[in-house]
């Protein structure tokens, strides 16, 4: 069965913003840290599809700027140093960041940007959404949550 937070997640990552944003509206509590843990789920796969533990921090600097240059419409609703530390947490190289709102604003701006750089099938997408709920259900604690054929496609532009 597809719960409210898993439809308005794949609802966004299908660019069905009114759809996505009504369902957030009637969301209780629980929904709403089942979808910031399915968010966070989706970010930590979306992450380790593009980018490596250890690698230079400059394709991440790259990639935060652009993300925010096409998604944070004000300049002002993502900070870059947030964004970066979330995705060196998706790698297992800084500490988990607290799911507040400045947090759930980053990751969905940043899992939007790594979405449309990859150019994401729906069934890519699809699967992206499924290994989420399983690393949100798991607590992904290290374990490589990427698609098989995903695992030896890591970009370090």
């Amino acid at each position: 069965m597809v719960t409210d937070p898993h439809a308005a997640l794949r609802g966004l990552l299908a660019g069905r913003l009114h759809g996505h944003e009504r369902r957030l509206r009637r969301f209780s509590e629980t929904d709403w840290r089942r979808y910031a843990d399915l968010l966070a789920g989706a970010l930590l796969v979306a992450v380790r599809r593009r980018f490596v533990a250890g690698q230079d921090r400059a394709p991440v600097i790259r990639f935060v700027a652009s993300a925010r240059e096409r998604y944070d419409a004000t300049g002002c609703d993502v900070d870059p140093a947030l964004a970066e530390a979330l995705v060196w947490a998706a790698l297992g190289e800084r500490p988990p960041v607290p799911d507040d709102a400045p947090a759930i604003v980053a990751r969905t701006v940043l899992l939007l940007g790594l979405l449309e750089d990859e150019g994401c099938s729906d069934r890519e997408r699809d699967d992206i959404l499924a290994a989420a709920a399983q690393a949100a259900d798991n607590g992904a604690h290290g374990v490589d949550e990427r698609p098989a054929d995903a695992r030896d496609q890591r970009d370090t532009r």
